[in-house]
């Protein structure tokens, strides 16, 4: 809801859900990328150590809808609800591994999936993989963070803009 601060004619409003939307979508690029990086350095036999991540577009609008779906369940839960992170962080884990097999699953109808855990444990059809867990775990954790962070974000417009609208004769 708009707010006006009577003396500057400014008015505030929280962050657009598109903006929110448009950097949780950046936001799991780029930790998708630095993960795969470090990942394969660590765990591959072979290693990486030239760092090299990847990822791809799909997982834009992947991590950006799933982490708004989460935001709003974070809304719902916590700052509505008092709910406890005890309660919630295992929730958004189950949205995720949720979100990622859907999609995959998806995906791989068009053969347009980019990952595949097949050749890890404790898989589900090569589309989620439980050796993850703890990975998902710390960002599920930040997504906490990050949702509060965003959400408490204003956008403050001039409402007078005398410096746009100037009368032409």
């Amino acid at each position: 809801m708009p707010t006006k601060a009577k003396e500057s004619g400014a008015v505030s409003r929280p962050l657009p859900a598109w903006l929110r939307f448009y950097l949780y979508g950046m936001h799991g690029l780029l930790d998708e990328i630095v993960f795969t990086a470090l990942f394969d350095f660590f765990f591959e036999p072979e290693g990486n150590a030239m760092l090299k991540g990847y990822s791809t577009l799909f997982s834009f609008l992947i991590y950006g809808s799933c982490s708004f779906v989460v935001e709003r369940v974070y809304v719902y839960l916590y700052l509505r609800h008092g709910v406890q992170w005890y309660i919630r962080w295992p929730l958004y884990l189950c949205i995720l591994y949720t979100w990622e097999f859907t999609f995959g699953l998806v995906l791989r109808q068009f053969d347009a999936c980019s990952w595949d855990y097949s050749h890890y444990p404790l898989n589900v059809m090569g589309l989620i993989t439980l050796v993850y867990a703890p990975a998902w775990l710390v960002l599920v954790v930040y997504q906490d963070v990050l949702a509060h962070f965003l959400l408490s974000l204003k956008v403050t417009t001039d409402v007078h803009m005398e410096g746009l609208l100037h009368k032409v004769d």
